[in-house]
Formats: C-alpha cells, sequence, structure tokens
C-alpha cells in the first residue's frame, strides 16, 4: 500500500528573518487590500454614497460597505473601465516585492526606473483608447480621469484615428519596457503556433485517411486467405520468420504476448502497406503457437478446428503485426528450411540460432550514416531578447569592476555562447582575465572563459554556459559538407564550434595528436569518434590503425576490423614492440620513397597507380635474392596510412618506461612523410607523462577538462582548459598557432560503435602482422645504447679490456672506461659481458668485483 510522504523539508519550517516577516505581513495586507477593491469594484452600484454622489437614500448596496462604494468610486473615476485591472496589478506588486527580500542590495535601479516609464506609458496609452473609443461607464468616463485628460490634450490635433494610432505606440512602447518582452518575439510565437496548428490538423488528416485505406486493404487479404485456409496447409507448412532490420540483435521473441489481452495500442493499424509476401500466413502463426495438429475424418471436425483457429488468429495478429516484416526485395528467400534459417521454435518461442544469418555483406565500399542515431535537434532555446538581456548583464557587472565595455557580437552555440566586447582605451585584457571567477559569480554561471586574442578581430572573447546544453550527436556532424567534402583518406571529426559548424580536421596535416583530460571529461569518447571517423571515410587498402588499449576496455570493440594491422594491444611489453616495428616501417618507407623519387606518401601512391595504368609496374628496389621464394622482385603496390592509437600511454610509459618515450619521439620525428600518424590519449596531463621530448614533437593538441591551471599548461602552455565544462567540452590548438578553438566534442554511443564494427566485420576479415608484436628488433630499429637480443656480436674492445682486467686485477667499470676512453654505457656491457663467461664476479655489497680468470702469461 502506497503511503504519502508528509514529511516537510526543513528549510520551511526555518524561522523568518526580521526583514523577511515584514515583507511577509506586508504581502498578507496587500492581498486583503486588492481583494476589498476588487469586492467593491464588482459589486458597486451608482446609486451609494459615493466621493462623487452626495444624495442617497437607505443604507449602501455595496457588499464591501460605504467604505467600499467609495473606493469603487474613485477607482472608476481616476481609471475607468481599467478599474478592474488595478488590484490585480497591486497584487503583483506585492508579490515582486516579497519574492525579493534578499536581493534588495542588488536592485537594478536603471531597470525599476525602465519599468516605471513603462507602466506609466501603459496607463495613459490604454486609458485614452477607452476615452476614445468606448462609451461611458455609469456616470464615468471609459478611460476615467487620465483618459479625459489624454483625450482633450490629443484629440483636437490628431482626430480619434490619429489619437489611436499614437496611444497604440504608447501600449507597445510602455509594454516593452515594463516587461522586456520584444514584440517580434511575440509574433515569432504566434506565427510558430498557428504553423503547428496547422500541421497538426493536416497531419490528423493524412493519418486519418492512410488509415481507412489500410483497413480497407486488411480486409481484402483477410477475404483471400480465408479461402486457402485448409487443415494440410497448417499441419505442412513450414515457418519462415523475418525480423524487422531495427530488431537484428533481437534473439529470442515471445509470442506468448499473443495470448495475453491486448492493449488499445497494440490495435493501431500500421502506416506500412500490407503484401501478400510480407504478412505471416495463419498456418504459420498457428505453427508458430504450437497447436497440435491432429487428423480428422469428418467435416464437421474440420469446421470446428478452423473456427477456433481463425479465432486465436484474429487475437494473435494485432500484437505480432509491428514486430514482424518481410524485405519486399528478398522474393527467393528458401521457405523449406527450419532451423538453419537463423531461427528456432522451442515451446512458445521463437529463439535466434545465428544472430548475423540476415546480415549479408554490404554491398557499398563505406558503412552508412543510417547506423547512427539521428539527431534529435532542437530549435534554439535562446531568443534574441534573452541574448540582449545577458548583454546588457555583462556590460553592467564589467562596469561595477570599473571596467567600461560594450558588447559588440553575440554568437549562440550549442553549449557556450561567445560574447564579444570592445573594451574602452587603456583598460588591459590581463585585468578582465584576473575576474573570471568574480564574473562567474556575479552572472551566476558555471564557468567564464576569457578569450584574450581574437585572430583578425580587435575584441576579447567572454564564453558563457547555456542554461540548455545541447547534444551534438556523430550523425550530425558526418552529414556535414565539412566532412563529406574532405578528400584526406585521414580526416577526423571532432564536434560543432561555439557557431554550431562542423569541425572536421586532417590527420595528415597535424600530422600527430595529443590528447589529455581529465577522468569524465569525454577523452575517450573523443578517441572513438575519431576511429568512427576514419572507418566512414577509409577502406582497410587506404588507411590501417595499430590500437593499444592499457585499459582492456575502450579499444577492445574493435577487436576484428579489416583496418587492424595487429589485434588491439593489452599488454604493454607488446606495445614497446608495436612502436619498435612502426619504426622499423618507418625506416623502409623511407627507403622506398627516396628509391622511387617521392617526398611523401601521397606521392607514392600517386607514382605507383600511374605506372600501374601505364602498364608499368615499379618493382621493388629494396628486394634481394633469398627474401622471398621468388626469381624476381615484386611489384609495388599503393600502401596505406598507419595511425597508431594509445588509449591510456601514461601506463604504458609507466610499465616500459624511458624506451617508449624514445620510440614515440622517434617515430613523431620523422614519420610524418612516410604516412605514419599518432593519437596519444591520457588522463594524467602531468609532466612526467606529457614530457618535454613529446611535446617537442606534437604540437597538434587537444585539452579536455582538467583540474588546475598547471595541468591546462602542461598540455597548452597556457591556461584556459580548467574553465571547461566537461563532456566533450575541449580546447583544439593546430600546429603552427598558439590560439585554441573551443570545440564541443560529437556523442557517440556504445551501439552505434557495435554497429559500425559489426558492418565492417561483414565487408571482410583483418590480415594481422605477427612480425609487430613478436619480431626481433633489427638495427634500424635499435634505440642508443641497445643491442638486439639473442646478438653473439662481441665489442671490438672485449678481447684488450679483458687483458687489462685480468693484468690489474681491478673489474670496475669505471677502470675499464678511463683506461679505452669509452662511455659508462658501453664500459658496463664490457664488464657484464665478463660476468657472463666468468671472467669477474658479481658486484658485491660494496660494489666491487671479484677478478675470477688468472692473470695473462707474461713474455
Amino acid at each position: 500500500m502506497n503511503k504519502f510522504n508528509l514529511a516537510i523539508p526543513s528549510k520551511y519550517l526555518a524561522p523568518l528573518s526580521g526583514i523577511q516577516r515584514v515583507f511577509e505581513v506586508g504581502f498578507i495586507l496587500s492581498t486583503f487590500i486588492a481583494c476589498y477593491a476588487m469586492v467593491a469594484l464588482v459589486s458597486f452600484d451608482p446609486a451609494d454614497p459615493s466621493w462623487s454622489q452626495t444624495s442617497w437614500e437607505g443604507p449602501a448596496k455595496n457588499a464591501a460597505g460605504s467604505f467600499g462604494a467609495w473606493i469603487g468610486d474613485v477607482l472608476f473615476f481616476t481609471f475607468g473601465l481599467y478599474a478592474y485591472v488595478i488590484p490585480l496589478a497591486f497584487v503583483s506588486l506585492a508579490w515582486f516585492i516579497f519574492w525579493r527580500p534578499r536581493q534588495l542590495d542588488e536592485i537594478d535601479f536603471f531597470t525599476v526606473g525602465l519599468r516605471m516609464i513603462g507602466t506609466l506609458l501603459l496607463l495613459i496609452g490604454v486609458c485614452g483608447l477607452a476615452s476614445v473609443n468606448f462609451d461611458d461607464l455609469y456616470y464615468f468616463s471609459s478611460g476615467g480621469l487620465i483618459g479625459d485628460v489624454v483625450e482633450q490634450a490629443i484629440s483636437e490635433l490628431f482626430g480619434v484615428l490619429g489619437s489611436t494610432l499614437i496611444l497604440l505606440s504608447f501600449v507597445a512602447i510602455g509594454f516593452t519596457l515594463l516587461t522586456g518582452i520584444s514584440w517580434l518575439t511575440i509574433v515569432d510565437m504566434l506565427g510558430a503556433g498557428v504553423i503547428n496548428i496547422c500541421q497538426y490538423s493536416i497531419d490528423k488528416v493524412t493519418a486519418l485517411s492512410n488509415r481507412q485505406a489500410s483497413v480497407v486493404a486488411n480486409e481484402a487479404v483477410v477475404d483471400t486467405e480465408h479461402d486457402d485456409l485448409s487443415v494440410s496447409k497448417i499441419a505442412e507448412t513450414p515457418i519462415t520468420v523475418q525480423p524487422v532490420d531495427a530488431l537484428d540483435d533481437v534473439t529470442d521473441m515471445s509470442f506468448t504476448a499473443a495470448r495475453q489481452e491486448p492493449s488499445i495500442s497494440a490495435f493501431e493499424v500500421s502506416d506500412v502497406e500490407p503484401n501478400d509476401d510480407d504478412q505471416f500466413t495463419r498456418d504459420n502463426m498457428i505453427a508458430a503457437d504450437n497447436v497440435d495438429r491432429q487428423n480428422v475424418d469428418d467435416d464437421s471436425a474440420d469446421e470446428t478446428i478452423i473456427v477456433e483457429q481463425q479465432l486465436e488468429l484474429d487475437q494473435m495478429e494485432p500484437v505480432l503485426a509491428p514486430v514482424f516484416q518481410i524485405n519486399n526485395n528478398n522474393t527467393d528467400t528458401d521457405t523449406d528450411t527450419d532451423t538453419d534459417n537463423g531461427f528456432e521454435i522451442v515451446g512458445d518461442q521463437v529463439v535466434s540460432t545465428n544472430p548475423l544469418q540476415f546480415k549479408e555483406k554490404p554491398v557499398t565500399l563505406l558503412p552508412g550514416l543510417e547506423l547512427l542515431d539521428k539527431p534529435n535537434k532542437k530549435a534554439n532555446p535562446i531568443s534574441q531578447a534573452e541574448l540582449d538581456h545577458v548583454a546588457r548583464l555583462v556590460e553592467e557587472k564589467l562596469l561595477e569592476f570599473n571596467i567600461i565595455a560594450k558588447v559588440v557580437d553575440v554568437y549562440p552555440g550549442p553549449v557556450i555562447t561567445r560574447f564579444e566586447l570592445d573594451l574602452a582605451p587603456g583598460i588591459k585584457v590581463s585585468k578582465i582575465s584576473a575576474l573570471s571567477k568574480d564574473l562567474a559569480r556575479s552572472l551566476s554561471a558555471m564557468s567564464v572563459r576569457i578569450v584574450e586574442v581574437i585572430p583578425g578581430k580587435s575584441v576579447i572573447g567572454l564564453e558563457l554556459p547555456n542554461k540548455y546544453r545541447e547534444t551534438v550527436y556523430l550523425s550530425d556532424v558526418m552529414s556535414s559538407p565539412a566532412f563529406i567534402n574532405a578528400k584526406s583518406k585521414t580526416s577526423v571529426v571532432l564536434g560543432h564550434d561555439i557557431a554550431g559548424d562542423a569541425v572536421v580536421v586532417d590527420l595528415a596535416k597535424m600530422p600527430h595528436l595529443l590528447v589529455a583530460g581529465t577522468t569524465g571529461s569525454g577523452k575517450s569518447v573523443g578517441v572513438n569518434v575519431m576511429i568512427m571517423s576514419l572507418l566512414y571515410k577509409a577502406s582497410p587498402e587506404e588507411v590501417r590503425m595499430i590500437m593499444i588499449d592499457p585499459k582492456m576496455l575502450e579499444l577492445s570493440v574493435y577487436e576484428g576490423i579489416p583496418h587492424l594491422l595487429t589485434e588491439v594491444v593489452t599488454d604493454m611489453k607488446d606495445a614497446a614492440n608495436a612502436l619498435r616495428w612502426c619504426v622499423g616501417e618507418m625506416e623502409r618507407r623511407y627507403k622506398l620513397l627516396s628509391a622511387v623519387g617521392v617526398r611523401n606518401l601521397a606521392g607514392f601512391n600517386t607514382k605507383i597507380q600511374q605506372a600501374i595504368d601505364a602498364g608499368q609496374p615499379i618493382l621493388d628496389p629494396l628486394w634481394k635474392p633469398g627474401d622471398s621464394m621468388d626469381e624476381t622482385a615484386p611489384e609495388l603496390i599503393k600502401l596505406p596510412a598507419i595511425v597508431v592509437i594509445v588509449d591510456e600511454f601514461a601506463d604504458m610509459m609507466m610499465i616500459v618506461g624511458k624506451k617508449v618515450e624514445e620510440l614515440i619521439a622517434r617515430i613523431a620525428q620523422k614519420a610524418r612523410a612516410a604516412g605514419i600518424h599518432l593519437i596519444l590519449a591520457t588522463q594524467r596531463p602531468s609532466v612526467d607523462v606529457i614530457t618535454g621530448l613529446i611535446k617537442a614533437n606534437i604540437p597538434t593538441r587537444i585539452a579536455f577538462q582538467v583540474s588546475s591551471k598547471i595541468d591546462s599548461r602542461t598540455i597548452l602552455d597556457q591556461a584556459g582548459a580548467e574553465t571547461l565544462l566537461g563532456m566533450g567540452d575541449m580546447l583544439y590548438q593546430p600546429a603552427g598557432t598558439s590560439v585554441p578553438i573551443r570545440v564541443h566534442g560529437a556523442f557517440v554511443d556504445d551501439h552505434e560503435v557495435h554497429r559500425v564494427v559489426a558492418d565492417w566485420k561483414l565487408r571482410g576479415k583483418p590480415n594481422y602482422i605477427d612480425e609487430i608484436l613478436n619480431g626481433e628488433a633489427t638495427a634500424d630499429t635499435l634505440l642508443p645504447g641497445e643491442v638486439a637480443e639473442g646478438s653473439s656480436d662481441v665489442d671490438e674492445l672485449f678481447d684488450q679490456a679483458v687483458y687489462h682486467v685480468t693484468e690489474t686485477r681491478r673489474g670496475s667499470v669505471s677502470g675499464v672506461q678511463r683506461k679505452f676512453k669509452i662511455g659508462y654505457n658501453r664500459a658496463a656491457r664490457i664488464v657484464e659481458e665478463m660476468e657472463v663467461q666468468g671472467i669477474v664476479s658479481s658486484p658485491g655489497n660494496n660494489g666491487n668485483r671479484e677478478v675470477l680468470a688468472p692473470p695473462p702469461p707474461k713474455d
């Protein structure tokens, strides 16, 4: 049994302060006075004693008494017909004062003055209009004393029509000054309301016509099927089930709902035109319900079974109709299969045995946008009147801090609105930047970001968050001309800028990208959006990927797509091998570019394609006999771009260490022309992760929301990211500029990613390269000071060093280093090799080594 919660919030039980008590008493008294005045006006009798009536007989007939008769007489004498509005206006004013007891120190006296002027103009206008155009009320003027004065002042000069127009302008101006509402907004709302009513009427008429046509068509189909229904057909016809495209993932569809009492919504007629091939026949419905069929010999038994089955079917059809439909293009479906068609009947349920049975290999080169959710666009909830009000408020708040500025332009966006300010001469931008938190407090905003420099303009920007935040959908950005017309196959989507325009960037021009932000700021969603952009823009022959996912959650969903060069790397020891392979591939590509005589990957692919088209393919200049079973060098083919995506490289650097930083630096320094690009993401933007070596080689960066200015400076070399709003709000800093661009990141949901991944898996399987994770390091991929594993090469100074150590009987690294004037690392490797061969012992507690080998023989 439900119980009502009668608990009263504690804030309503708190005692009122002194000023609050005064205001509440004032409001109560004002309400009773207004009610008394309204009673006096409604029950007013001209014969009652009053201020303008002195002859009477008997008591007053007014319900408010003789005093009420006086009140009513004064109000009618002063305001005429509009005396009835005065009590309502009085209550509204009392409520306004009562509601603002804590904000008296924040009253905008300029706005209050405008409201008072507006009230006066509105009162003059309506009273004058009543006096000019309406008959008298009782023995009072219809506009009261105010209307009479106005009429006498203007009627002789302008006439009735002219006076009416002038007074109407007074009413319009007074309404705007009093309420602050623009008449253009009212006109827009009225127009939108008329359009909505017309559209609603048209939709209703269209829906009714379609419903009637569908009912007639369904009755025709039912009449046709009545003639063909038979017991033998019911028992022998196999079952063919085809789900709607939107329900491909459903693996267990129960028919038990057909036996329940159907709801009203279940009987609504579908707008889809019925087709004989597109409906479940009644024999299929009865077979799906697993009704026990028996052979009946006499005609009467046959008729009884058919009637009972027909009744069952009539109840099942409305429930099942919206769930299933048949693809009209699939006309040659084999109806003789049972469990091979992807579904199996178990009891009362149809269970999917192959969830991909109905998905055929796509025929298009790239996935379609129908795999993504459609954007739920809404009209901009910010009106021009609200923008103007906030602009004035910004100017007033800046003036309180002795900053004279004027809002010259406003750019409303999906998440934030930018106000461009023109500062008075002599005002420094740094003064406003230092007041960002104070401005946020004064404007009741979550955060305020000051844009100190706007390229090409002499103004500064003030970015305020919108009251209602819009979602930027990936499908909306991908359907924009900026992405569709982008020619580069490495174009990626970021989102919308502050004006709502799509932001699409090219990885080939970056050529590497650093992404950082705190947990929950939208970093992982941003990386997924970039990957989805590549899947929508390029085929596996054009772009290949290597994904490194230490968290084993974010990128594992892409396992199995044909774009991958290797499995998603989750072991950080394998991650170093993958980066080392990229270094080797970079060196190999540079040798190919040099041999072919081009400067970058695009020029290489163009030259290779031209040679193939001319019938004179170019042979591999790096091939050597014995590299393969072929007798001649293989033909060169176009090379794809390679994108290496690391979701959390802070964990990788923690495990693998300095080696990863040096490999990343080598790739970032040279891989641009070779078509290899890095996307590094981290949620720990600290200097030990984003080192100076990495920042120097990756100039393009994206900063999501961070917790402090220090983290923002670590990423962007400037503050600003700490004022972002989170949930995809980012600052994108392109290479070659120090002015970041604010972008609201696109949103892609997990089920959208799964749909696109499943679509690519139907197109083909990945061709993994085992050498990426298991290959041996070559001379081109070794870092300075590294030695290849399993190498049998001994340092050329080894024999001399052994002679020196055994002769001097001192096995120290520093001794070998000084004797042969070599580096410390090389000397340490020589001494360690001596330890392996048993010439010296391992270092003791004091670090000294004992020489075990005998001294060399003396001549």
